[in-house]
């Protein structure tokens, strides 16, 4: 079943500006964890808030969760549905303390005490930030802020998480901690929209969208997108490291397989390699 249906979505900043999505469309089913690449200017951030209502589209048609989003729409009931978490976690911390932190929405919704104190203690469990609850939220580190924010998002629960590049400001050992609440959970069947520049986040989702200059230039499974190294490098793009040695060594004449993305991928081919399994073309 389909949760977000865009059809041709044409959007500008200005009336006399250039659009910045040109025709665009895109689904999205229940359950799919979908990132979307592209470089700065791309598109991928703007597609993203017209998921939630932030923007609304000039011309074409979006309909989330059912919910037709134009100018009509209400975006409450939007907002309920697709939970929205942005770059910079520090821009997303309303309160000084953590579990008031994750309530701020749901005091904003009238949500009974009870019943907002359930939700609470749940989102951060959801997180792995519970025995965080009464800490301070100016002394977390930056995976950790994140990890909040999402639990405040999650406390509403919503039916679609969208993340604006929500690793691009953390450390390696907080992106590995996002990453990893995410991945929990989509394997608990909720939607999960990633809007990201990192390779190796991008070939962990079900599915990748790449976008360049507002359209949409790539879609499909990881290892079918990355096999596209040579556009993708065109349009300023990588690929993740696994997939550029198996590249290199096909420029070498060795007859490595393209559709590789993992270390564990990458050792298995490279082991084929060492033992003669996998030969070279004669040049």
């Amino acid at each position: 079943m389909s949760v977000i249906e865009a059809k041709n979505l044409v959007f500008r900043y200005s009336e006399d500006a250039e659009p910045v999505l040109k025709h665009v469309s895109l689904t999205v089913e229940r359950g799919e964890f979908v990132a979307v690449l592209g470089h700065n200017g791309s598109g991928k951030s703007t597609l993203a808030k017209h998921l939630n209502g932030i923007c609304i589209a000039d011309e074409g048609t979006l309909k989330v969760c059912g919910i037709e989003v134009d100018e009509s729409s209400d975006l409450a009931a939007l907002r309920r549905k697709v939970g929205m978490v942005f770059q910079n976690p520090d821009n997303q911390i309303i309160a000084s303390v953590v579990e008031e932190d994750v309530a701020f929405a749901l005091e904003n919704l009238g949500v009974p005490h009870d019943e907002m104190h359930r939700r609470v203690a749940e989102a951060l469990e959801a997180v792995d930030m519970s025995r965080y609850a009464k800490h301070a939220t100016y002394k977390l580190s930056g995976g950790q802020k994140q990890r909040i924010a999402i639990a405040g998002i999650l406390a509403m629960r919503p039916d679609i998480l969208v993340l604006d590049e929500p690793t691009a400001m953390l450390d390696p050992k907080g992106r590995a901690e996002v990453m990893e609440v995410l991945h929990k959970f989509h394997r608990e069947g909720m939607t999960i929209v990633l809007i990201t520049h990192f390779m190796d986040e991008a070939a962990q989702a079900d599915r990748i969208v790449v976008m360049n200059d507002g359209e949409v230039l790539l879609d499909g499974e990881p290892h079918y997108v990355f096999q596209n190294a040579g556009l993708l490098w065109s349009v300023g793009l990588n690929v993740p490291q696994s997939t550029e040695l198996m590249f290199l060594l096909r420029e070498e004449g060795y007859k490595v397989p393209l559709a590789v993305l993992t270390e564990e991928e990458c050792i298995a081919v490279l082991d084929d390699l060492l033992a003669g399994r996998i030969g070279r073309e004669v040049l």
